[in-house]
């Protein structure tokens, strides 16, 4: 591994950057995604508005133009925000992961983080940014919520 696609594996580039019209650009890949990337961030949360089949289209593309143009073939990781559910227009919302701590019902989490995993999947996110596994010790913190509390 070249010590460009070795950085490029550490970074991560907007599905936006990587479009043009609303289209996957091989053009725009070409320039951007030469050494391989890391990760793609927020293809069914961006502001395209996908639903979950074109969502999953696009990464698609993506993944293939990753695998078949790139030296080393190397597919990247898609992530998603998903604090209260996968973040997308066509997702299902969840309380946070404070407010499914507060009901000292570990199945139901499970069974929540199960249908957030789904929905993931169906867009092609293998990645979820969420719950943030840290104790919230400190109401001041502006990521409390985003945790399982003390």
């Amino acid at each position: 591994m070249e010590l460009e696609e070795k950085v490029a594996q550490l970074l991560s580039v907007p599905v936006e950057a990587l479009l043009e019209g609303g289209e996957f650009s091989k053009q725009k890949a070409r320039e951007l995604l030469a050494h391989g990337i890391g990760q793609v961030t927020r293809v069914s949360g961006s502001r395209l508005g996908l639903k979950p089949r074109e969502a999953a289209r696009l990464v698609n593309a993506i993944q293939r133009f990753l695998v078949e143009e790139t030296r080393l073939g190397i597919p990247a990781i898609v992530h998603e925000e998903s604090l209260a559910g996968l973040m997308a227009s066509t997702a299902t919302c969840f309380p946070q992961a404070i407010a499914l701590a507060s009901t000292w019902n570990p199945d139901l989490v499970f069974r929540v983080a199960s249908e957030i995993r789904r929905q993931a999947l169906l867009v092609g996110a293998r990645q979820c940014l969420a719950p943030v596994l840290d104790l919230c010790l400190d109401p001041r913190w502006g990521r409390g919520e985003e945790t399982y509390g003390e």
